[in-house]
């Protein structure tokens, strides 16, 4: 009970950390011109990164005459356009999202989004399944009769909640589906509205954590083995991946929940100065630490990884420069 208690208390603080990250990172006050950057709903490891970035980047604001702020999206597809039609300056989304983008696939069928170019690669997001106990749902066959929420269209959550359910088979007519920003689907779960949710996201996140400290019990559900294995096997972006239920004390069950994961990527338009690029990198690697401290999900991102965004997407002048400077690039 005591580890117990002391891992409950590890929990709160780090997300207390996270809440206070959460805050716009600007401030009226300020005079300085600002630029945005696109970042998902306000409960994902993408907002409190982008607020990360912000942070240490704005330390220098009036000696670089600009400062970072933090844009909330219903999620990647809304994230990527923003940066596509000039609303905001860098977007942070999966990977395999921005390649698909850089190609003309999905969403961006003939209209391939050639500008993009990669900044930073950051966190492992994660394809994570939470449901209702009560609802008796061990693996992703039993979603069938169930209500599940699959995310806002254009939100990478609606995107591979759709394309899990296919691959298991699990079709339209067998559940009821519902398109709720992911971000409220805790609540959803709670008021027993639904019995299950998917969500693509990076963690320790603060919907899982919501959902699994209400009255009514939830569980993550694991993917099996095959599966992922097909999957990675599909796409080099994809990864198989662990979710740490260690962050969520008031699961019903602990333990490893296998899954898949993607990276996410900081990107921004070719026509991005390249210094402000160099400045924006060359500042949070040179406080990588710092910047890995201000949210769980990015301690275990390393400066190789980061600077492996340029398998995605084109790398921006400005980072490339850096990351060569720093002997992280050829």
């Amino acid at each position: 009970m005591r580890c117990r208690s002391r891992l409950v208390q590890t929990t709160l603080t780090l997300f207390s950390a996270a809440i206070v990250l959460l805050a716009p990172a600007t401030v009226p006050a300020f005079t300085q011109p600002s630029l945005s950057i696109s970042a998902g709903n306000v409960t994902g490891a993408n907002y409190a990164a982008s607020s990360a970035i912000a942070k240490i980047f704005n330390r220098k604001s009036a000696e670089y005459g600009v400062r970072l702020s933090t844009v909330a999206t219903e999620g990647a597809l809304a994230t990527i356009d923003n940066v596509v039609q000039g609303k905001t300056a860098f977007g942070i989304a999966q990977a395999d999202r921005l390649q698909r983008a850089a190609k003309g696939v999905g969403p961006w069928a003939g209209k391939a989004q050639t500008g993009l170019r990669a900044v930073l690669a950051l966190q492992m997001e994660t394809l994570t399944v939470v449901a209702a106990s009560d609802r008796e749902i061990g693996k992703i066959g039993d979603l069938k009769g169930k209500r599940v929420n699959i995310g806002a269209p254009g939100s990478s959550d609606n995107e591979y909640g759709a394309i899990l359910l296919e691959r298991y088979e699990v079709k339209p007519a067998d559940v009821t589906l519902s398109e709720h920003p992911t971000a409220l689907a805790a609540e959803f779960l709670q008021k027993d509205d639904i019995d299950a949710y998917i969500y693509t996201v990076s963690h320790p996140n603060l919907s899982i954590l919501e959902a699994s400290t209400g009255k009514r019990k939830v569980v993550l559900v694991p993917l099996d083995k095959k599966f992922i294995e097909q999957v990675v096997d599909s796409n080099p972006l994809l990864l198989p991946a662990e979710i740490p239920t260690a962050f969520y004390p008031g699961l019903e069950r602990q333990g490893v929940v296998p899954t898949i994961g993607v990276r996410a990527v900081l990107f921004t338009r070719n026509d991005m100065p390249e210094e402000t690029v160099y400045r924006l990198v060359r500042d949070v690697m040179t406080n990588f630490d710092l910047f890995k401290r201000q949210h769980p999900a990015l301690q275990g991102l390393t400066p190789r990884e980061a600077s492996a965004a340029a398998t995605v997407i084109p790398l921006h002048p400005g980072a490339e420069r850096y990351f060569r400077e720093a002997g992280l690039a050829p």
